[in-house]
């Protein structure tokens, strides 16, 4: 008997060992789990906007709000029963208005008028986005021209109003270039438009709508 209950208490050891054993690799396994854990990185601030990025900005708010300048490789695809019109080289209204007496032949009078509509405000819309983007970049330049001379007189950097002064001249005549463009696209349209008119009203075809925007982007007549 006494040899049965030191067995007993011998087991009673070892398992409390064992017990131990385990909780001790539980405690190890919980702490390298969590010095393995990579703590979440530092929030990113941003920083101050540049002149630059400002600037960038500014030309990003004039392309939203302008409308897309359309050229003849955007609307020759969509054009319809009617030739596109040139807005370079030699002018083509004389084509335009056969096409319409030609069209007219075979099709009604409400017919030939939604072919000619369709026709004109592919190229209505093409002259009121030259005129709005040109207003955009006038008053954008004013902008700009208003800031940059407020910063220098404020006292700024002297290199810093430098550099500005130079971007704002870079600027100037890229902006010049392209209103030049939308200028001469403007004519090219507004003439075409003349002669087509007075060609649909020899073909004895009045059409209300058919309105010519000057550069103020109103009815011309």
């Amino acid at each position: 008997m006494p040899a049965l209950g030191q067995g007993r208490k011998s087991k009673r050891a070892i398992l409390g060992i064992v017990t131990a054993c385990f909780a001790l690799s539980l405690q190890v396994v919980a702490q390298n789990e969590s010095c393995s854990a990579s703590p979440d990185p530092p929030p990113s601030i941003d920083p101050a906007p540049s002149l630059a990025a400002a600037a960038r900005d500014a030309k990003t708010q004039k392309s939203v709000h302008s409308k897309r300048v359309f050229t003849d490789e955007n609307v020759e695809a969509t054009d319809g029963p009617l030739p596109r019109l040139k807005t370079d080289g030699p002018e083509n209204s004389d084509e335009v208005i056969a096409a319409i007496r030609k069209y007219k032949l075979t099709h009604n009078a409400e017919q030939t008028e939604q072919a000619v509509r369709a026709w004109y405000e592919k190229y209505d819309q093409m002259l009121a986005a030259a005129i709005q983007d040109n207003q955009d970049t006038q008053t954008l330049r004013s902008v700009n021209a208003s800031n940059s001379a407020e910063f220098c007189q404020e006292g700024g950097d002297y290199e810093q109003c430098r550099n500005r002064q130079m971007a704002e001249a870079r600027s100037a005549r890229s902006d010049q270039a392209q209103m030049t463009k939308n200028t001469q696209l403007e004519m090219r349209v507004q003439r075409g438009f003349e002669k087509v008119r007075n060609g649909l009203g020899v073909n004895n075809l009045h059409y209300d709508w058919f309105k010519i925007r000057n550069i103020n982007g109103t009815d011309l007549y």
